[in-house]
């Protein structure tokens, strides 16, 4: 199973409006290109998006987002990061038609199952898991424990090293990760950090998936970025790959 992993859009709330001289839209709109692209080539069975939809919540966003999802005609799922605004998702959500949305956030297949938990704190850049949606999630891999895990988060839960988001990571990471490893959870797969890495973690594969907007330069602890967007294709096999498509 081939999955595409796209992570921290940031549509802005105007097509014309840029992040550090990047157009966010155009971003997206060349990503979505790539995607068709791998699907001619490639089976592809799901995408994931892990948050930070838009930059400021902005219900136009959201319309295009959804347009630009659909247009895909591949099932996916959406995660809100701390950028994002619930209400006004949920208010785009109703009006739109949303034919290859999972509005359950969870993927079943044969060998694997797919889910996510949600980390954002209102009003704040750091992450956290509260203790209902850990417990929820608990029973979630109990119940599907006869098969592979994937958990998707917004927020990172190892450090990248990059302080200026290792600084508003997952705050109660420990809890995720020795939930994970209690239960053999095989891949964890997140945003947030703009810092694309691979770590293989005891007996999981943990992921943070470049940003489709822009990546923070390496190792910085101020407001600089570097050139190049993209996402990850992952395939969910025997032994799990990752390929970084970096533009």
């Amino acid at each position: 199973m081939k999955v595409i992993h796209l992570t921290d859009l940031h549509l802005t709330g105007s097509r014309d409006q840029k992040l550090f001289d990047v157009n966010p839209y155009d971003n997206l709109d060349f990503v979505c290109d790539e995607i068709m692209r791998i699907k001619s080539i490639t089976d592809i069975e799901l995408i994931i998006i892990s948050g930070d939809i838009s930059n400021d919540g902005d219900i136009d966003s959201y319309k295009y987002f959804f347009k630009k999802m659909e247009s895909l005609n591949t099932p996916y799922i959406a995660i809100l990061g701390n950028h994002d605004l619930k209400d006004n998702f949920d208010i785009v959500l109703k009006e739109e038609k949303t034919e290859n949305l999972i509005t359950s956030r969870e993927y079943n297949n044969k060998n694997w199952y797919i889910t996510s938990v949600d980390t954002v704190v209102e009003g704040e850049d750091y992450g956290f898991i509260s203790e209902d949606n850990l417990a929820e999630l608990e029973r979630t891999i109990i119940a599907n424990n006869n098969v592979n895990i994937a958990v998707f988060t917004h927020h990172h839960a190892i450090p990248v090293d990059t302080p200026i988001v290792d600084s508003c990571m997952l705050n109660n990471a420990s809890a995720l990760l020795e939930l994970c490893e209690k239960y053999k959870v095989k891949f964890i797969g997140s945003g947030h950090a703009h810092t694309p890495r691979v770590w293989h973690y005891h007996d999981m594969t943990a992921c943070v998936a470049p940003a489709v907007v822009f990546q923070w330069l390496s190792g910085t602890d101020t407001v600089k970025i570097s050139k190049g967007f993209g996402f990850n294709i992952i395939d969910f096999s025997e032994n799990i790959s990752i390929t970084s498509c970096i533009y």
